[in-house]
């Protein structure tokens, strides 16, 4: 009973979905057709905390959850600075094919940290 309740299970990472509390957003489509949106909660200039979603595949999700992780507990001003190369080299094993993820990511990212600022009194 336990393998069939294995099958089909599919595992979440923590930092998928909206942020209650958020103060910065964008959501962005890429060339593929995948939609990514980050929400960011800024505090002092420093990233308190960051989830994503994507309607995309495996490497979508890998590039989305990996520019989250990196960019917790940061300076916006180093967060901005995150290149598709970066997400690259930390996420490992994107195929060349579907780098554009880590470049959907990223840029996702730096809109949400436009739209925070946009905001700042």
């Amino acid at each position: 009973m336990s393998d069939f309740l294995t099958i089909g299970t599919k595992v979440v990472p923590e930092n998928f979905g909206p942020l209650r509390g958020s103060n910065g957003n964008a959501r962005l489509k890429g060339p593929c057709g995948d939609t990514m949106e980050f929400w960011i909660k800024v505090q002092n200039g420093i990233i308190e905390d960051v989830h994503y979603t994507t309607d995309g595949c495996y490497f979508s999700n890998k590039c989305g959850t990996t520019t989250a992780l990196m960019s917790c507990s940061v300076p916006i001003t180093i967060a901005e600075q995150f290149t598709q190369a970066d997400i690259l080299s930390v996420a490992g094993d994107i195929p060349p094919d579907d780098s554009h993820c880590a470049l959907l990511a990223v840029n996702t990212l730096k809109k949400a940290i436009e739209d925070y600022k946009n905001k700042e009194y």
